[in-house]
């Protein structure tokens, strides 16, 4: 169709959906979308990139995971590429008028010529979105009516559901996957009048206060000193973030205002709870194997790509009137990371770091492909310009050059041969070399089309540097002024100090030609140990008054962690010393989840989950690699007593380990069932729930341990052999729990919905499964009270008042006296 159509049906004076501009056709790594759009009546919009712009149908009642549904999809007309990332209101009294939702975005495999599929009427295709995955078609219908009627149908697989999980799908991802908000909070007008042109006197002043960032010394490895931490190195566009009352300026390193280039990140940050800030950050676009690419983020910003574009923000120098840039980096990083989990905002992302062990994470970015890493000094504050505070390590060499001029193509259609490079050493620009390699036919076009604007009659440097240019060489080079930026990887410098093997990345616009110079890598000694002098960083000792406890020391034991029994963070570290081992029983070697609350627990307390072994938790919490559904993630777990007292005096509470160890993470060692009570409920139906799911375990062979989990309910847990798959676990505790509600309907329901849970108890099978958690046995929960998590023995169930009856000092004199005899079990087969 092209975007004819589209074009003729808006007024782009009136409407802020994107113009009609079509982009670079592509034959993999295809865009797809839904977007949930109410405007006369609700449906939802699927759109797959093909030719250079998004195929688009009007799906009414939406997608459906069950293959016997066929969705009615109303072909529309085409919509551009940058379509994909619109979400906002369409004013009223225009085409489309009403809310607009980004409900999916991913990628899309078309089987076989999507071309020949389009004409005959019949498109399959294979789905890779955050909702929705697997194979798919869409099927012309041969009917009278003017519109183009086609039909999606899940086709059945894996992915395909049936009954009320497929019926409930859509009800419960009903909210935006970019920005988290409902449809309501779309349309809410606070968010159709946002505008990053907002001023504000108290914005203007943060501005001029911190008009710098920090740079980063480039080293040849990174520092081993425990007393860096590291962080992955971005491939994007630097950014400090400044906000005040809802006012937004985002700017370049070199000052430039670049607001409107990231809107959906200048909206995100007008959104957090914070009265004043400043954020030092990257804007990034992931590829398809979740790295920043930096020529994504251009082609995203060029209208070529929908990708979106992610803040990873890594620092914060000014939080409500108060500047932070003097504290510590730990410090500086403890707030942000509340902030930003507060906000659950998917456009900006906390960027977490690692204690110590420099050399294995250079050495693992470097395996996946990244760029490399940024050392930083914890206990330092952030200072403007290039310091020795930070340290970057490479993987490759790579760095910014000035062009200096480019080629005629010796044969060929590309519009040129070779970029001729540049740097300044002092005030005097020296020859690098040139790069012919790396460009798109587009993307060279382009370049010639701008430097044509710049030409010159003589190069920008030295007749001697120019000699290295044969005559008939040098007669094909157009020259320039020093003025357009391109960015180069290379292996390394040749000893006549040009760029070996170079390869062109992608042109630069957020930095000043006079800053490129050669970048040479420092040994790593002696930076560490400038840094480490310029802030006399000494060993840490113990102060009067703090506590240590299998060597480590506890900061603040005074520090009361919940009113209600005047809990301290020192009775709390005391308490898991002593609880350490028996915990280990089931959490070590297990991935885990931390809530963790720096301030206590109480009205007004803020507490958030941890789930990878970052800020400046010690050595003896281990990071696990765990790749699920093509994603790589890191998480955290511990094998000692000494690591639970790291986590605790890391401010952590609950602890929360996964049901399988990482030795053998594809087969749990448990199966869990949570009764769940509504609040309606008295705990002696839950206690008779639990006795009814033991009994009919009992009936095909199982024996279950008995907790309460110090909140609401109970947990009848089932150990086992490590045989069987989450798959096969899931499905068994499901059967089980979906046969109870088929039993005792008005007692049990088995589904998520809150709504339908009142005066029953609700039986969670959902925590057999990749990455789900249960509170740990003897685990201290968040709660006024600071009650404990308590293994029973079914015996005592009779006697049991409330599941959160057990307070710390009633813990230590039960440690070790339940004993847990039963041996691990395989599930019955063909149950």
């Amino acid at each position: 169709m092209g975007l004819k159509e589209y074009q003729k049906k808006r007024d782009f004076k009136k409407t802020p959906e994107p113009g009609p501009k079509v982009g670079r056709a592509r034959k993999t790594n295809l865009s797809y979308l839904i977007q949930k759009h109410d405007a006369t009546r609700l449906h939802y919009d699927f759109r797959l990139e093909m030719d250079g712009v998004l195929l688009s149908w009007a799906v009414t009642k939406g997608p459906s995971l069950n293959p016997s549904d066929k969705r009615l999809a109303v072909r529309t007309e085409d919509h551009p590429l940058s379509y994909g990332s619109f979400e906002g209101i369409i004013p009223k009294g225009q085409y489309g008028g009403g809310t607009v939702m980004l409900w999916d975005q991913g990628t899309w495999e078309p089987k076989g010529d999507p071309h020949a599929g389009l004409k005959k009427g019949h498109l399959s295709f294979t789905l890779k979105g955050k909702r929705l995955h697997g194979a798919w078609g869409l099927i012309r219908m041969h009917t009278p009516d003017k519109r183009e009627n086609w039909l999606l149908v899940k086709e059945k697989d894996a992915e395909s559901l049936t009954g009320k999980k497929a019926e409930k799908f859509l009800e419960e991802e009903a909210f935006s996957i970019t920005t988290g908000r409902s449809m309501d909070e779309i349309a809410d007008q606070k968010t159709k009048t946002w505008s990053s042109k907002k001023s504000d006197k108290v914005l203007d002043k943060l501005v001029e206060q911190y008009p710098d960032v920090q740079l980063a010394t480039l080293v040849d490895h990174p520092p081993k000193g425990k007393d860096w931490v590291h962080e992955i190195k971005f491939d994007g566009y630097r950014l400090l973030g400044f906000v005040s009352n809802g006012a937004v300026r985002l700017r370049t390193r070199n000052g430039n205002d670049w607001t409107d280039k990231f809107t959906n990140i200048a909206e995100a940050l007008s959104k957090l709870d914070v009265k004043d800030a400043v954020f030092d950050m990257e804007a990034v676009v992931m590829d398809e194997n979740g790295k920043t690419s930096f020529q994504g983020l251009k082609n995203t910003l060029g209208g070529d790509t929908d990708k979106p574009i992610i803040a990873c923000i890594f620092d914060l120098l000014h939080l409500n009137g108060k500047p932070l840039a003097d504290q510590s980096l730990l410090d500086r990083k403890e707030p942000l990371q509340k902030i930003l989990s507060k906000a659950k905002n998917p456009s900006l992302q906390y960027s977490d770091h690692v204690a110590g062990n420099g050399d294995t994470m250079i050495a693992k970015s470097c395996q996946l492909g990244l760029e490399g890493i940024i050392s930083k000094l914890a206990e330092a504050p952030y200072s403007a310009g290039r310091q020795k505070f930070w340290l970057k390590s490479k993987c490759n060499k790579r760095q910014e050059f000035v062009i200096l001029g480019y080629s005629d193509p010796k044969k060929g259609q590309r519009a040129m041969g070779a970029l001729y490079l540049g740097y300044y050493k002092g005030n005097r620009m020296q020859y690098a070399g040139k790069v012919g390699t790396g460009f798109t036919m587009r993307t060279a076009a382009d370049i010639v089309r701008d430097l044509k604007k710049i030409e010159i009659k003589k190069p920008n440097f030295s007749r001697d540097q120019a000699a290295i240019l044969g005559a008939g060489e040098y007669a094909r080079i157009h020259w320039v002024k020093p003025e357009v930026l391109c960015e180069v990887t290379f292996t390394e410098w040749t000893d006549d100090g040009h760029l070996r093997h170079p390869s062109f990345e992608g042109l630069r616009t957020d930095k000043k030609p006079i800053e490129v110079k050669e970048e040479k890598p420092i040994k790593v000694a002696s930076a560490e140990k400038a840094a480490e002098d310029k802030i006399a960083i000494k060993p840490k000792k113990a102060k009067s008054g703090d506590l240590v406890l299998e060597g480590i020391t506890i900061t603040h034991p005074e520090r009361v962690i919940s009113e209600t029994g005047h809990i301290t963070k020192g009775e709390l570290a005391e308490y898991y010393a002593k609880a350490a081992p028996y915990m280990l029983e089931s959490m070590g070697g297990h991935p885990i989840s931390l809530l963790r609350c720096p301030d206590g627990v109480g009205e007004g307390k803020e507490c958030f989950y941890q789930r990878n072994p970052g800020r400046g938790l010690g050595p003896d919490v281990k990071p696990f690699h765990f790749k699920h559904k093509d994603k790589n993630y890191e998480y955290l777990y511990v094998e000692n007593p000494k690591g639970i007292i790291e986590i605790i005096q890391m401010g952590a509470i609950e602890i929360h380990p996964w049901g399988a160890k990482t030795k053998n993470i594809d087969y749990p060692d448990r199966m869990i069932f949570d009764l769940d009570p509504d609040p309606s409920v008295p705990f002696e139906a839950v206690k008779l729930a639990a006795l009814d799911l033991r009994k009919r375990l009992k009936k095909v062979g199982l024996e279950a341990n008995l907790k309460c989990t110090g909140g609401k309910g109970l947990h009848v847990t089932v150990p086992l052999a490590e045989k069987d798959t989450w798959d096969e676990v899931k499905r068994f505790a499901e059967k089980m729990a979906d046969q109870m509600v088929a039993d005792v309907p008005e007692a049990y329901i088995a589904t998520m919905s809150k709504s339908k849970r009142e005066g029953k108890i609700f039986i969670d099978f959902f925590r057999n499964d990749y990455t789900a958690t249960a509170i740990v046995d003897y685990g201290v929960r968040a709660r006024e009270g600071a009650p404990v998590a308590m293994p029973l023995n079914w015996s005592e169930l009779k006697k049991l008042k409330s599941p959160s009856q057990f307070s710390i000092k009633d813990a230590l004199k039960r440690l070790g006296k339940v004993k847990n005899t039963i041996k691990p079990q395989r599930l019955p087969k063909g149950k």
